[in-house]
């Protein structure tokens, strides 16, 4: 009995070790509706001082603002007036909370590929639950790293905390990007030492904090539950509920829509083609990362091009096969774009894309032995005749459901994904070439003749066809002629006519 109990001791204790702990990652983004702005300011003036600016209780006050404006002593709170009379030259641009949104989306998008649990928080920033993403990373560490390199190559200010749930992790958030994992030890530690303003909660509820000589998180936890309810509200207890892991943390998870639509707005216009190429270059880079997301290809992008007067322009490109490759797409839009004429000056660049098809689907044709280059390859100079010629100039020979040999192929628009019945295929040799039409055969004096007389050699193989229309049925003969030349024939059941349908060579 004893050794029975020490064996469920040690199940149980080694149950308990290996239980992956949570670990949740909060991304703040202190210079989002700055960042946001940045690419509609001219570049000549993107190295003044600038600041953004929102309305808060009939005042307009500066909510962020860049290193140079912050050189001059503008910070965030200030009213507009104040920040000015720091600093003449500050530019001031007015907060677009619908641009901002769009942009926590496409951050939100951007750490899906990181995490397959991604939530936002509100306007503010995004919770990713990294759990078990080390072997996907090769380290917690390297993931963190590679996560701030991404980061730093869309141009986005970034800090983080880490938690063992969301609520700590906002709590956690440090004044710089942390690229190593801190220890649980240390991770509660800091918890503990957590000052209450910290703590989202009304100020009716901090000022009970100060009359109770409150400072730190830790401070308010040492105190009992039932100590806890009676001063304070149900909020607070539920958010001390989730900090202690006792109550789940219940938000919506991101998920990429179903389609993708995406804009670079430049309100300097844009006036040339070249110059059109490096947004373009960045919209399709955010396709592909949607498609990364959401694992599929896609099949067509839309453009669109608004001018500050005037009407828009548009063009299709259509693929051939499943694509996700930026690159191969930018050289496709560039070719057709050679062929549009746009207006005078662009202000708004507008990519859209609703056609995808699942990744592993959409790698087609694949053979152990095949030559997936060449099959890429081959994809891309379809569409390359494509966007210069038009779809209209291509076709490819596709297979019919049809078992009459004259009707079981035809030809079709190159990628056209075109439903194939499972053809009866005759044992028999075949000719690869067909005549366009059967070629009546003459019988004479019981000999088969067709510009000279023909000798059965194998046969009969029958085809039946159309038959829930009206059914034609036919036994297929190999014949031969004096100098040894073959050709394939066939008798109509129905009267007993011979037709010549092919050549061997």
């Amino acid at each position: 009995m004893l050794r029975h109990i020490n064996k469920s001791h040690k199940t149980n204790k080694s149950a308990k070790s290996s239980k992956t702990q949570d670990i949740w990652l909060y991304l703040y983004f202190p210079l989002l509706s700055l960042e946001t702005l940045l690419p509609q300011v001219p570049a000549d003036q993107t190295h003044k001082p600038i600041a953004t600016v929102s309305l808060e209780k009939n005042i307009q006050r500066v909510l962020c603002c860049n290193t140079q404006a912050g050189a001059w002593g503008v910070e965030s709170g200030l009213s507009v007036s104040t920040a000015l009379a720091l600093c003449p030259e500050l530019l001031v641009l007015p907060r677009k909370i619908e641009q901002e949104q769009q942009h926590l989306q496409q951050l939100a998008l951007l750490a899906y590929s990181f995490s397959p649990v991604v939530i936002l928080d509100n306007d503010t920033g995004l919770w990713l639950e990294i759990s078990g993403c080390n072997k996907l990373f090769k380290g917690y560490n390297a993931l963190l790293q590679a996560l701030e390199q991404r980061l730093l190559y869309e141009a986005i200010t970034a800090v983080n905390g880490i938690g063992q749930n969301p609520l700590a992790a906002k709590l956690l958030c440090q004044p710089s990007f942390q690229t190593q994992l801190p220890k649980p030890a240390q991770i509660q530690h800091r918890l503990m030492n957590t000052d209450l303003s910290c703590l989202e909660t009304s100020r009716k509820q901090q000022q009970s904090f100060e009359q109770l000589g409150l400072k730190s998180l830790g401070d308010l936890l040492a105190l009992s539950r039932s100590a806890l309810s009676r001063r304070f509200d149900a909020e607070l207890m539920n958010r001390i509920a989730q900090l202690n892991n006792e109550k789940p943390f219940t938000a919506t998870r991101f998920q990429p829509g179903d389609s993708f639509h995406d804009l670079v707005q430049n309100p300097q216009g844009i006036f040339n083609k070249e110059s059109l190429l490096f947004p373009m270059k960045m919209l399709l880079q955010r396709l592909c990362q949607y498609l990364v997301a959401r694992q599929c290809h896609c099949r067509e992008i839309e453009w669109r091009f608004e001018p500050l007067i005037g009407e828009s322009q548009q063009m299709q490109i259509q693929l051939s096969g499943s694509q996700n490759n930026w690159s191969t797409l930018l050289m496709l839009s560039r070719l057709q774009l050679d062929r549009l004429e746009l207006p005078r000056s662009v202000e708004q660049i507008i990519l859209h894309a609703d056609q995808f098809i699942e990744a592993p689907m959409a790698v087609f044709n694949l053979d152990l032995f095949g030559d997936q280059q060449a099959t890429q390859q081959s994809c891309e100079l379809i569409d390359s005749l494509n966007v210069r010629l038009g779809i209209e100039a291509l076709s490819q020979p596709v297979l019919n459901q049809d078992y009459l040999p004259e009707l079981a192929s035809t030809l079709a628009t190159p990628g056209k994904s075109i439903k194939t019945a499972a053809n009866k295929t005759l044992t028999a040799p075949q000719p690869l070439w067909l005549l366009t039409e059967p070629a009546p055969v003459q019988m004479r004096n019981q000999q088969l003749y067709w510009r000279q007389p023909l000798t059965i050699i194998s046969g009969p193989e029958r085809l039946c066809g159309n038959w829930w229309q009206t059914e034609q049925q036919r036994d297929y003969y190999l014949a031969c002629d004096n100098r040894g030349a073959r050709y394939w024939l066939f008798r109509e059941s129905a009267n007993q006519r011979w037709f010549v349908h092919g050549l061997f060579s």
